[in-house]
């Protein structure tokens, strides 16, 4: 990671090299970034933190290949460095079960967002107490019958729209798992 480094390619897309002549192009839509991108720059100590903490959590919780796995976290750690601040888009999503007195745990990435025609799973990117970034990791998701995103494409929504993510289901209290019977 020491050697990696960002660069904004001639089409405007955001690619990353990682030494030994390989290069990766990140699959977003330049207007999930923001305006004035560096031409390069290194790969830094946030940034594989960043990586390191996705990818450790990825791992933990996915079954999806690791190279899936890699894409996801180097996606997610762009958005991190580069991604530009969004509106919450709120009114395209069924409301979930936390809010209100019931906050959503810090330590669950992954979660599902229903479209009423669809659902999807996504994995949080930027959380505060009020609003989360969320990008798709399925392959694609049909919004209100209008509009189809792509893994990679990032929305921000009200927590109160976040749904349990079969990939990392939510222990709740109350709630009685096998380990308790054993």
């Amino acid at each position: 990671m020491q050697n990696w480094q960002w660069r904004l390619l001639d089409s405007d897309e955001l690619a990353i090299d990682l030494g030994k002549k390989v290069t990766q192009t990140l699959s977003f839509k330049r207007s999930f970034l923001r305006d004035r991108l560096p031409q390069q720059v290194s790969f830094s100590m946030d940034d594989a933190e960043t990586f390191q903490n996705f990818a450790d959590y990825l791992d933990s919780y996915s079954a999806l290949s690791s190279n899936e796995q890699f894409d996801i976290a180097l996606h997610a750690t762009a958005l991190v460095r580069f991604g530009k601040l969004m509106l919450p888009q709120s009114w395209y999503f069924k409301f979930g079960n936390f809010g209100g007195n019931e906050a959503w745990p810090d330590d669950y990435l992954f979660c599902s967002l229903n479209s009423g025609t669809a659902e999807a799973d996504f994995l949080i990117i930027e959380k505060d107490e009020r609003c989360s970034l969320c990008m798709l990791v399925d392959e694609s998701f049909e919004v209100g019958g209008f509009k189809t995103m792509q893994r990679f494409e990032v929305t921000r929504v009200l927590n109160d729209r976040l749904q349990e993510s079969q990939r990392h289901p939510i222990q709740r209290k109350g709630s009685f798992s096998s380990q308790q019977w054993a």
